[in-house]
């Protein structure tokens, strides 16, 4: 290999890792953003960050598959129930607090997928009757979408840890699994996973391998 050819694949390597970097931080706040507008329940605004095939499971409430049952999700499950709102957002009174941290990104060697790991700390409920604290990871898959590729998600999951009344916490109360499937609006699939909240443990698959050991 002459020292052009040596160059030449040199600067591929360091535009291939630059394209991940900025891949990486695009993902991070596409993630962020989902959580700011979940916060307010502006549905049309979260539904704009899915592709139209999506997959979306949301705790023990079933599998939505596409925009369709992904919107009937968001607006008629939460939307009518513990994040209760109308055409302007979030109803007054209403809490529906999620903050997405802890996120480990990898984007795919084709540049086209990725993956990525978050934990939700979550405060919900309404003025003067309810509050609820809630934490879980999401596991969350991305794709690059549309004639622009740009970074969209196209599966998300999140499990829940725990799920309990603001007075008692998760020292006192056991968090129950949710509602379940709801008859009105029912998932494609079942849960995928069955599994028990606090005080059970339960581990979520990890999308990737342990960075040292290699398991």
């Amino acid at each position: 290999m002459t020292k052009e050819d040596a160059l030449e694949a040199r600067l591929r390597e360091v535009e291939a890792r630059l394209r991940a970097l900025e891949d990486t931080e695009e993902i991070k706040k596409l993630t962020r953003i989902y959580g700011y507008y979940l916060d307010k329940a502006l549905w049309d605004d979260v539904l704009a960050l899915f592709t139209d095939d999506c997959e979306i499971e949301i705790s023990f409430l079933g599998v939505y598959r596409g925009k369709a049952q992904a919107e009937k999700l968001f607006k008629r499950i939460l939307g009518e129930g513990p994040a209760k709102s109308g055409p302007a957002g979030l109803e007054y009174g209403r809490l529906f607090n999620h903050m997405i941290q802890q996120g480990v990104v990898h984007v795919a060697p084709d540049g086209r997928n990725a993956s990525g790991r978050w934990r939700c700390f979550l405060q919900t409920g309404e003025f003067g009757k309810s509050a609820w604290w809630g934490e879980g990871p999401y596991e969350i898959r991305y794709r690059k979408d549309g004639d622009l590729q740009r970074w969209k998600m196209s599966s998300l999951h999140y499990y829940r840890t725990f799920h309990v009344p603001f007075e008692e916490g998760w020292a006192k109360s056991r968090s129950l699994k949710s509602s379940g499937i709801n008859r009105d609006f029912p998932p494609d699939l079942p849960p995928t996973e069955d599994y028990e909240p606090h005080p059970g443990v339960y581990v979520p698959p990890f999308h990737y391998k342990n960075p040292i050991s290699g398991r």
